[in-house]
């Protein structure tokens, strides 16, 4: 049986949509994410028409030179030092056009990735990386995880998720537009990610490539089961008494699916020990509820639409085990 572990991503952007996992699932059948994804490298320039007439609103600038005159104050979430309209000021733009900005003050840009969101009825956000902020990613491959649950099985359910991603022309304008295939992809257990792949065409077979993304439109529809009648699960709890580093194992059908790690890493000493951390630990995301009794020992009790994800046909059970 593989362990893997996996952790809860807590996530870092707003959530929108209505989904209650204790209550009534209100969110529509199809639940749709638009967003723009800007990713174009490390940009120099002296004036606006170096960044294509606008600076690109949550993208890091730094102040490499500047010269009197220039004032950044209006579109400027300065970080560093304090201040704004010097030389070594960072900030992070909040708009587009600066109140002046044509005295050729030298501005460089991160070149991060920025994902703009236009709408999100999912019920969750989308945590995005790169190679430039992941060791584990190849360049030109670009991942979205569930923020609330993080990579784990089924988020993205490959016959029941629609994923468009149209040509359109990066930051300069190339020789061509990159070439970008949308896929969900397998991080950590089956279909947990999506994934985007950009590579630069430039006239020949193309190799995959950062940097190339300029409000890039992608656009994700995903069927989504509304089920929420609360369902008995029921499970096992493995080692004896006393144990730390709880963890679940999750097992459809006798096929093992993947480990769910408690963020709660103390020991616990009997069962009523094991059901206050089990029920009250952050990495319980979907709010389940565990008790005492079933065939195993322990049992808990979940929303259809989260049995399903996991089992859509057959038995659910799971294993508590120690790291």
């Amino acid at each position: 049986m593989s362990t893997t572990k996996y952790i809860i991503n807590s996530g870092t952007q707003s959530i929108d949509g209505s989904l209650e996992i204790n209550g009534t699932l209100k969110s529509n059948s199809t639940g749709v994410y638009r967003a723009l994804l800007t990713q174009t490298g490390q940009i120099t320039g002296i004036g606006l028409e170096d960044f294509n007439y606008g600076l690109i609103v949550g993208e890091t600038y730094t102040i490499t030179s500047y010269v009197d005159g220039d004032d950044f104050s209006n579109i400027a979430n300065i970080q560093s030092p304090g201040t704004i309209n010097a030389t070594g000021s960072v900030f992070i733009a909040t708009g587009q056009i600066p109140v002046n900005y044509s005295n050729s003050s030298e501005l460089t840009s991160g070149g991060e990735l920025i994902v703009d969101v236009l709408e999100n009825t999912l019920g969750y956000d989308l945590d995005w990386y790169w190679s430039g902020n992941d060791i584990f990613l190849s360049e030109g491959n670009y991942v979205a995880f569930n923020n609330i649950t993080g990579p784990i099985y089924n988020s993205f359910q490959r016959d029941k998720i629609e994923i468009v991603t149209p040509f359109k022309w990066n930051f300069d304008f190339g020789m061509f537009p990159p070439f970008i295939t949308p896929n969900v992809g397998s991080f950590a257990s089956k279909d947990d990610v999506i994934n985007i792949s950009v590579i630069n065409v430039g006239g020949g077979p193309g190799f995959p490539a950062d940097d190339l993304l300029y409000y890039t439109p992608i656009e994700i529809k995903i069927n989504q089961d509304t089920d929420t009648t609360p369902i008995e699960i029921y499970g096992e709890v493995i080692p004896e008494f006393s144990f730390s580093d709880v963890y679940i194992s999750l097992i459809a059908n006798g096929n093992y699916i993947q480990d769910v790690y408690c963020d709660n890493a103390s020991s616990v000493n009997n069962m009523t020990e094991l059901l206050t951390l089990l029920n009250n630990d952050i990495n319980n995301v979907y709010g389940l509820v565990y008790s005492e009794g079933g065939p195993g020992g322990i049992k808990l009790v979940a929303p259809t639409n989260i049995k399903n994800q996991f089992c859509s046909n057959g038995t659910l059970t799971f294993e508590i085990y120690s790291d």
